[in-house]
């Protein structure tokens, strides 16, 4: 029976095997397909990125010495990409030179400079491009008041793309009036620069490596917030305490994955306290390894803090809870004052490194003994007494 089931199985492996051969190609296929998109997509970048220093070129050190019509007689790209490639450089392309005049180049139209033309002489018919054969052009008045033609020629040479460029006058010798070589590297990230304000590779880098460290020095964040305690079981209630807190922030990493900051903060509440608190702050990035330009940055940070309460409602921080013969003694002896320490934990949103808004747990641990302060959580030696909200805006 045995041998029976083994004989039936590799007669049913070839049929199993070739149902599954086309599920598997077809994988294959949309791997390489995206694959070849990535590729294609990244070398457009990079051909971007040569347009953009050749025409840089161009506005430093322009070819002609007036505005010149040169006809852009064909563009080349690495084989497997199509048309489809060489139209986006050609707009690309025209966009450059029409947003920069300076280069002095103005893009002029001629059919029949890139179609194929017949001319037929003593010495016999040819049959070639207009602009490889400028006699035929000039015989059929089709230079269209240009006497110049372009070449981009793009090449992938190992892990470089190349842009040769060139210039012809549409002469009987076709002569080379500018030629320029220019390559990049495919696994370097392209410099996307605008066309309207064109710079060169060198300052576009430094422009983002400032930016970058601009993100990196001393801000001063302003926060607005407000800090809820538990109720207690006396049956004074403490109301929540606004707070306006400024000071200076500084990056631990190039990257502002570590920040350190220390604030100075005040609280007025008319008739009942003024209060003043001296904090800092250590934050981790939680959302990657370094901020983003992009999309918002998620911090976790534990802080530490002196509070200082001048005023009536510093009593609801005291041991007892207050009593009018208290409140009497205390106004006798002048304003009432608490001072306590207060440990946070807290999560912060910040978009852009300009903006914030944090949500954070406030452990007092001088206030558990005092009647008034109560616990949101209570694990022991862990507890939570207040709650808090704040947003900041940095500078």
């Amino acid at each position: 029976m045995r041998p029976a089931l083994l004989c039936l199985a590799f007669a049913l492996w070839p049929v199993s095997a070739l149902a599954e051969e086309p599920t598997v190609t077809e994988a294959r296929r949309a791997q390489l397909e995206s694959l070849r998109a990535q590729v294609a997509g990244q070398i457009q970048l990079q051909a971007y990125d040569l347009l953009d220093e050749l025409v840089y070129g161009w506005i430093e050190q322009p070819v002609f010495a007036q505005e010149t019509p040169v006809v852009l007689a064909d563009v080349s790209v690495p084989v497997g990409f199509g048309s489809g490639l060489q139209a986006l450089i050609e707009n690309h392309f025209a966009s450059l030179v029409v947003k920069n005049p300076r280069t002095r180049v103005v893009l002029a139209h001629c059919p029949q400079c890139t179609s194929v033309v017949v001319h037929s002489g003593a010495k016999g018919t040819i049959i070639s491009r207009g602009v490889d054969e400028p006699e035929a052009l000039s015989t059929a008045g089709a230079l269209s008041g240009s006497r110049h033609a372009l070449f981009l020629d793009f090449e992938v040479e190992g892990a470089a793309l190349v842009l040769r460029a060139r210039i012809t006058a549409l002469e009987p010798a076709l002569p080379i009036v500018y030629a320029k070589t220019l390559s990049t590297s495919t696994s370097s990230p392209a410099l996307l620069r605008t066309a309207d304000r064109l710079k060169s590779a060198s300052e576009a880098r430094q422009e983002y490596l400032d930016t970058l460290q601009g993100r990196s020095v001393y801000l001063v964040p302003i926060r607005f917030g407000v800090r809820s305690y538990a109720p207690g079981s006396g049956a004074v209630m403490v109301a929540p305490f606004l707070w306006l807190q400024a000071g200076a922030e500084a990056p631990l990493t190039q990257a502002r994955a570590w920040t350190g900051s220390l604030m100075l903060g005040a609280s007025w509440m008319p008739q009942l306290h003024v209060g003043v608190m001296v904090q800092g702050r250590i934050s981790r990035l939680l959302s990657g390894s370094v901020t983003s330009l992009t999309r918002p940055d998620l911090y976790g940070f534990v802080g530490g803090s002196v509070t200082s309460i001048h005023g009536l409602s510093a009593l609801v921080f005291k041991d007892q809870v207050p009593n009018l013969e208290d409140l009497a003694a205390e106004l006798l002896k002048g304003q009432p004052h608490a001072l306590f320490g207060a440990v946070q934990l807290g999560l912060e949103l910040r978009v852009k490194n300009r903006i914030g808004a944090s949500v954070f747990v406030e452990s007092l641990p001088a206030m558990n003994t005092a009647p008034s302060i109560g616990r949101y959580v209570d694990l022991g030696p862990i507890q939570v007494h207040s709650l808090g909200v704040e947003v900041s805006f940095c500078f």
